[in-house]
């Protein structure tokens, strides 16, 4: 057990005017200017032996290109272990395209340079700041989200509200203070969708991440740091402009200040880091009389275009593109994909990193491994849509269409068994 250290930094990611916005087939391209800023938040800790750093982005998510790179040279830099690095994004739907999902925006590679620049830049200032800190942990309940499945009179699971779903109320609070007990990072865990704005938004935002995290810096100071959780299957309750966004981070901001006064703190830590990078089974793609079939007749019905919404259109260019690269790959597929199980551990309190939509059936099982967990999804990369394996039977958007977005192949239902037996051994 050592004594605590923290540095702490941040810096602004605002992609230029102009830049597509990620999350929503049918989006007109260009954002016409931000409305709040999109941040690059770095706690940087030692314990006097070993160093560690949380990340928090407002992004849609990274791809592992992106997280080996930032790691590596912040490592370089820094000296913290490239496997000690906890790299998190909101998955805001209102910030720009970073990774390439089809239809919802093309990326800027000019803007993704500085940015991967800017994001090892304020880990390497982070660490330069390390100060006496004390560290404690705590929970509060919000109610903001809602199960997003729900099953229609046509017998099709579709998104929209399941009052009565399964949702995961639990907010995950991580407190960092200085000696005095003022705050100097408070990281936050909750499974909601940032997603409070519809596909019609093109304004630049953190949605209600951001603005829970202005609200909690205004009342208590330092640099609040939010953790998505496992929202694959999980948006907010409420939705709709400007005025929802702030009302729900009002209230998730209420939820945490309502528990920091209560969090005991420590200077004593002991750091506990692994990860266990896994193969997830991929079905096998379609074959390529399929593919030769829908590439012919999203062709066909491309030529309308003029006729199609902008949603139908972005929608058929994509599974066109789909079909194009499984042929171009001669039907090849593969029979797994990576995905890296991190746990983050500090004294008894445990943070477990997916990178991915992953539904939040897995954090409430991850929770029973072990008191004092929480699950940060879309840490440390973003393969796609993670479903339970009973969601395989029932369907849906996030089993049957998400991954023609991402990639070309869908996970097997065995996915499921796969994780939770990574995060179990991590937790033992």
């Amino acid at each position: 057990m050592g004594k605590l250290s923290a540095g702490v930094a941040r810096t602004i990611i605002n992609p230029p005017r102009g830049t597509n916005l990620c999350g929503y087939a049918g989006r007109i391209p260009g954002n016409i200017g931000v409305h709040d800023d999109l941040h690059a938040k770095a706690l940087v800790l030692s314990d006097g032996k070993t160093k560690a750093a949380v990340v928090t982005l407002d992004l849609i998510g990274l791809i592992d290109e992106q997280v080996a790179r930032i790691r590596e040279e912040a490592s370089a830099r820094t000296g913290i272990p490239v496997g000690n690095m906890l790299i998190g994004t909101s998955h805001t739907h209102a910030g720009p395209a970073n990774m390439d999902i089809r239809a919802c925006g093309k990326s800027n590679p000019k803007y993704i340079e500085g940015l991967l620049g800017k994001i090892v830049d304020v880990i390497a200032e982070a660490a330069k700041g390390l100060r006496s800190a004390r560290f404690g942990f705590g929970r509060a309940q919000s109610d903001i989200a809602i199960n997003r499945r729900y099953r229609a009179p046509s017998g099709e699971v579709q998104i929209g509200e399941n009052v009565g779903g399964i949702i995961d109320p639990e907010v995950g609070i991580w407190l960092f203070t200085d000696d005095l007990g003022k705050p100097l990072a408070t990281i936050f865990n909750y499974a909601c969708h940032a997603v409070t704005m519809g596909g019609d938004n093109r304004w630049v935002s953190g949605d209600w991440p951001g603005a829970a995290q202005r609200a909690i810096e205004a009342a208590v100071g330092g640099q609040a740091m939010y953790l998505q959780g496992c929202c694959g299957n999980i948006n907010p309750r409420d939705r709709g402009g400007f005025e929802v966004v702030e009302e729900n981070g009002r209230r998730m901001a209420e939820a945490v200040l309502g528990v920091l006064p209560t969090i005991r703190t420590t200077t004593d830590v002991t750091f506990d880091i692994a990860s266990e990078t896994i193969k997830l089974p991929l079905q096998p793609p379609i074959s390529m009389e399929e593919a030769e079939r829908t590439v012919k007749e999203m062709a066909e019905s491309l030529k309308k275009k003029d006729q199609m919404s902008l949603g139908q259109k972005d929608i058929n260019e994509a599974f066109h593109d789909w079909a194009q690269t499984i042929i171009a790959r001669g039907g090849k597929g593969k029979a797994s994909d990576p995905f890296e199980v991190q746990r983050f551990s500090i004294n008894d309190a445990h943070i477990v990193g997916l990178p991915g939509e992953v539904f939040i059936e897995y954090a409430l099982q991850i929770k029973k491994f072990q008191p004092n967990v929480f699950v940060a999804g879309y840490a440390n990369g973003n393969v796609g849509y993670v479903p339970t394996a009973a969601a395989f039977k029932d369907g849906g958007y996030e089993v049957d269409l998400a991954y023609k977005l991402y990639g070309e192949q869908m996970l097997t239902p065995k996915a499921e068994k796969v994780i939770l037996s990574a995060a179990g051994r991590l937790l033992k």
